[in-house]
């Protein structure tokens, strides 16, 4: 979730304001390939989504969005009807609800559904994480798993609720989530460092400290030209070879992602603060440009939030309006921007155009927190509004900051 904290023009500055501690949960998924057992695990899955289906209809039937009165209508008829574990047919009302609560049309469940399991009540673990225990169709199966070392250090943290999933493969892979309480003591806002992030198609991230982290733009190009060539070609050893390169892509942008976002993160300190914009809506704005559609900001940012959590760092989203635009030295928009530069027509000011929206991004947190001057007082919004993120942040730390 996001903490919200609405900043009014007449608000006093921040460093004026008694900072408080903020508790930060933060959530990491290890994924774990499991080999034995998979026509269980296939049949189990497959009946899962069977249920789910049923008391997604149920519920859509009835006109029901909510958990308490789907579980009181169908929890006894899903047991005796598909087999499962008490557990697992609660997990699956909890699935069906949250389908249904989004959906426009009834929801159409896909048999490869995941299956959600809680700890202990229809899945354990060892005390060495070498034997994990799962209900299934045929009682408790044991399978033999092996926690690759990256994922060693989680093993302290809390085990929360996990999924079974399945893949256009056919593999089977076991996800244990885990998290963990952070605690984040802001510094003075005159001793700590504002770290303001452009995000960008051409080059991934741009600091303020004219940081620049890499480009995939013509690695793209060539890729999707390899595949549509082998699409035209339609032959079997075409069609062989498209298979293998199947997610090749997505994988290579998760590994530059968390490349460049440990990088970032790097020359951070605790207490420090991270801005970057918050990019929603940007695929509805920029519909037309087919780069936004491609672009996996959200990945790189959720990177960005957990490594800059776990090191103690603020992480901050701003509106970004006219950061692009404005220029940094005199906030005038009389500007433009052409193959990467960026020109003031009223200071004359020039610069790469992504490290000038990553200048505007730390001077507007600063403005909004009454850290810096504002020459335009036309420019401070009244809605301007910071969001710290927060995963299942603790509501007692929720403040509101008005004048």
């Amino acid at each position: 979730m996001r903490e919200v904290f609405t900043f009014i023009r007449d608000s006093p500055p921040l460093n004026s304001v008694k900072t408080t501690v903020n508790i930060m949960k933060v959530v990491v998924t290890a994924k774990v390939k499991l080999t034995d057992c998979s026509d269980v695990l296939d049949d189990t899955i497959g009946i899962y989504a069977q249920a789910v289906q049923f008391c997604v209809d149920t519920a859509w039937q009835h006109k029901i969005r909510y958990k308490a009165p789907l579980h009181r209508l169908c929890y006894y008829d899903v047991k005796a009807r598909f087999g499962l574990q008490a557990q697992l047919v609660i997990n699956a009302i909890t699935q069906a609800v949250e389908m249904v609560k989004k959906a426009r049309s009834k929801p159409q469940v896909s048999q490869e559904l995941s299956i959600r399991y809680n700890f202990p009540r229809c899945a354990s673990i060892t005390k060495d994480w070498t034997v994990l225990s799962l209900a299934t169709l045929k009682g408790r199966v044991k399978f033999q798993i092996t926690i690759p070392q990256v994922f060693e250090h989680y093993l302290e943290w809390k085990l929360g609720e996990s999924t079974l999933i399945k893949d256009y493969k056919g593999r089977f892979f076991f996800c244990f989530t885990f998290s963990k309480k952070v605690a984040i003591q802001p510094r003075s806002y005159h001793d700590c460092k504002i770290l303001g992030v452009d995000l960008g198609v051409n080059t991934l991230a741009v600091t303020s400290e004219a940081d620049f982290f890499g480009s995939v733009k013509q690695q793209r190009v060539r890729w999707e030209h390899l595949v549509a060539e082998l699409q035209s070609k339609g032959t079997r050893a075409a069609n062989r070879k498209l298979q293998q390169a199947s997610g090749a892509w997505k994988r290579f942008m998760t590994w530059v992602n968390h490349n460049v976002s440990k990088r970032i993160v790097a020359t951070l300190s605790e207490g420090d603060v991270l801005v970057m914009e918050d990019l929603t809506y940007i695929r509805q704005t920029a519909k037309y440009n087919r780069w936004v559609h491609k672009w996996a900001f959200r990945e790189l940012q959720q990177f960005l939030e957990y490594k800059a959590t776990l090191k103690g760092v603020r992480v901050v989203y701003i509106r970004p309006h006219y950061t692009s635009k404005e220029c940094n030295r005199c906030q005038s928009r009389n500007t433009s921007r052409h193959r990467g530069f960026f020109e003031c027509h009223s200071c004359g000011h020039t610069l790469n155009s992504d490290l000038n929206g990553a200048r505007n991004i730390a001077r507007r947190y600063r403005r909004i927190t009454g850290l810096g001057c504002c020459k335009h007082a036309h420019d401070l919004a009244y809605d301007e509004v910071e969001t710290l993120l927060v995963r299942g942040l603790i509501p007692s730390t929720a403040k509101s900051l008005t004048a």
